[in-house]
């Protein structure tokens, strides 16, 4: 391979002249803070001109060579300078215009980008029907892998990284032979990847599974720099190349937002990023994940979809910066050598790979778009009166509730704030009986189907699965249940104890719409030789905090009048309640691993018995709400919680004040026996029979 090297550079040597310069002048002092689009050339070529004369020693086919290949055609189309595209044409034949050889490893399929854009401009039948034919190879490969995410891919792309080397391969392909089956694939496994990588907090993507638990010196999460410049690269090509009535236009969209926004945050006051995003210790910037991200912002303000006042100054100041590490031969400094994470800190002046010198090129290539419009492109897609989307959603917020058998028989609901389970037969013989658990939901977007399909794939790096006991950005399942009442559970008070209910026995959805859902889960236990049955119907609405319990319960098959206790578990121990049986309030607020969580039950304060703490046998304590059953055997009442990582409820303060409001409404509505209603029906809680189209106000559901 070193001699197939050594011979194309005297190849590109003849194209380019016996002029290659090793060593060129520094640019010339600007006058005005933005440079000139020719000074903006004349730095590109003096970047390529000393790559083409130094080679990578990597094969041809190798992911590093992909963006020094593709910023090659970017120097041609706004320089118009023949030689580059005809350099690139030589590398291209080295390889028949095909990829590396391993079939689908998206590190051998980056190069397939440049001949592409060659058969874009020449349509040379010959630089694309090896991408064609190596399609079909990739899904025969992948034939019998199964879907690792909701987004129903195989997880190809494990790594972040492997978002610019392939997706926009397949996006490419499909506009060039109008065949939408090469883009179908690449839209499933991107989104794929992205439920796997993404972090919806910080708006980053981790390297790969094994970063999830990892964290710097200081405690920050690991987010690479370059690892995340590859993304944003990426997730550039593939906007370019998608049609603009593509399902999943608005998707891509909103992610760029949120992770351009988030990027342009973490630039340093020297212009650079650092390798680490989150913990920037290294004092010097680091250049190939700077040119990405350069190259990403300008990218969005040629199209119209980032404002140029807020991120014109930070393109011109980061490419400024970029060009300070342009070493007087030409060759692009402080470029991180190869690796997986910010850990290899070995950047210096002498620190350099062709992948940077790609990077600086395509960031040279849309700042001199942007100094110049006349180069803009006219051939990609067009965001002409596009907006991007204020936050980037995987999927809509609704109300969402299942039985998951594949997980013990867990029945699990969700809102766009908030997230339960309760526990079923398969976990009868454990410690879980009917105490409600909650999950902590950061993003409004549904998880439970997410979470759960996550946490039962084993991921390829870590060699375990994204377990939702662990805050991966989208929140977790951090609340103890174990045999409490967990968060708004119920039980028959005996004698001054809790007599509870094991794991529910039967469970059915009675309705399910984006606006609520309403199931119902039946109980049995022995009551001093009794049968006691509890059916316990919940109903979730959009946009609240508390979930709504109808339960009645019989003896013997006959409605029982009874003393009852509805619970909520302490996380932390020695957390005192707030009790206001005169408000129908119960409510706890603790810390727990750093954030608030609060707490609370609602009812009807002509039902409450008692509040209080109550410590049972075992020294186990919990806030108890006594109350007692109508004739009927009926009771209803609101449990659910507000945690900090939201956002929204960040203090006892404003959970006190959201529950004061909750029950002021609730109070106002009169209280409806749902024994007066055998069916149970749905209006009887206060949701219209016909929900409108758009969410109904944070209301209780009565």
């Amino acid at each position: 391979m070193h001699r197939v090297t050594e011979r194309l550079h005297c190849v590109i040597s003849s194209i380019l002249g016996n002029s290659l310069p090793l060593c060129l002048a520094a640019v010339l002092p600007l006058a005005a803070a933005e440079p000139t689009p020719e000074a903006v050339l004349n730095d590109m070529r003096r970047v390529a001109d000393w790559q083409l004369a130094n080679p990578s020693a990597h094969p041809v086919y190798d992911w590093t060579q992909a963006p020094f290949f593709m910023g090659l055609e970017s120097l041609h189309q706004v320089s118009g300078d023949a030689r580059y595209l005809a350099a690139l044409d030589l590398f291209g034949k080295q390889l028949g215009y095909g990829p590396g050889p391993r079939v689908a490893h998206a590190d051998d399929h980056a190069v397939l980008q440049a001949w592409l854009n060659l058969y874009a401009l020449d349509k040379d039948p010959a630089k694309l029907k090896p991408s064609v034919e190596h399609f079909d190879k990739i899904l025969a490969a992948l034939a019998k892998e199964s879907p690792k995410s909701i987004s129903g891919g195989s997880l190809t792309w494990s790594w972040c990284d492997a978002l610019f080397m392939s997706p926009a391969v397949w996006a490419h392909l499909s506009r060039l032979t109008a065949d939408p089956k090469f883009l179908e694939w690449a839209d499933r496994e991107w989104w794929t990847t992205t439920d796997v990588l993404y972090d919806a907090t910080h708006h980053l993507y981790y390297r790969d599974d094994r970063f999830f638990a990892k964290r710097t010196p200081s405690g920050k999460k690991v987010f690479w720099a370059r690892g995340n410049g590859w993304v944003i690269a990426g997730l550039s090509h593939m906007l370019d190349f998608l049609p603009e009535n593509h399902p999943s236009r608005d998707r891509y969209l909103g992610l760029y937002h949120d992770m351009i926004m988030a990027i342009q945050k973490l630039q340093n006051a020297d212009g650079l990023w650092r390798s680490s995003l989150l913990d920037p210790q290294n004092p010097q910037g680091e250049s190939s994940g700077s040119a990405f991200f350069v190259y990403a912002m300008a990218w969005g303000v040629n199209r119209g979809l980032l404002p140029a006042e807020i991120f014109r100054p930070q393109v011109m100041k980061g490419y400024q910066a970029l060009v300070s590490h342009i070493q007087p031969s030409g060759m692009l400094g402080f470029v991180q050598r190869i690796g997986d994470s910010p850990d290899k800190q070995d950047t210096g002046a002498d620190s350099t790979e062709v992948y940077g010198s790609g990077a600086f090129l395509l960031a040279g290539a849309e700042i001199v778009r942007l100094l110049d419009p006349s180069k803009r492109r006219e051939d990609l897609a067009s965001f002409k009166g596009v907006a991007l989307p204020k936050h980037f959603l995987p999927a809509a917020p609704r109300a969402f509730a299942r039985f998951v058998p594949e997980r013990k028989d867990d029945f699990a609901w969700e809102n766009d704030r908030v997230a339960f389970r309760a526990y079923g037969p398969a976990l009868r013989p454990g410690a879980e009986n009917s105490g409600i658990d909650c999950w902590f939901k950061r993003v409004p977007y549904p998880i439970v189907d997410k979470w759960y399909m996550e946490d039962r794939v084993k991921l390829p790096y870590g060699k375990a699965a994204k377990s939702y006991h662990q805050d991966h950005g989208e929140g977790y399942d951090g609340y103890k249940v174990g045999d409490t009442r967990g968060c708004g559970g119920i039980s028959v008070w005996v004698d001054g104890q809790l007599h509870n209910s094991d794991t529910f026995i039967a469970q059915r959805l009675l309705e399910s719409t984006p606006e609520y859902v309403t199931f119902e889960l039946d109980y049995a236990s022995d009551l001093n030789g009794k049968v006691l049955r509890e059916t316990k119907r919940v109903t979730l609405i959009i946009g609240q905090r508390l979930f709504q319990c109808d339960s009645r319960f019989t003896l013997d098959g006959v409605p029982a009048q009874l003393d009852v206790a509805i619970g909520l578990a302490l996380q932390v121990k020695g957390t005192q309640a707030g009790a206001s049986p005169k408000t129908g309030i119960l409510q706890l607020w603790e810390t727990l691993e750093g954030l608030g969580l609060g707490t609370g039950i609602v009812m009807d304060p002509a039902r409450v018995v008692s509040m209080a703490l109550h410590t049972d046998a075992a020294g186990q304590t919990q806030a108890l709400c006594r109350a007692r059953t109508d004739a009927s055997g009926g009771i209803r009442w609101f449990a659910g919680y507000g945690w900090e990582g939201q956002r929204e409820i960040t203090s006892a303060e404003k959970w006190n004040a959201y529950l004061t409001d909750f029950a002021a409404k609730f109070i106002a509505t009169p209280y409806t026996n749902p024994a007066s209603d055998p069916a149970f029906k749905v209006h009887t809680l206060g949701v219209p029979a016909a929900p409108p189209a758009a969410p109904p106000a944070a209301t209780p559901g009565i």
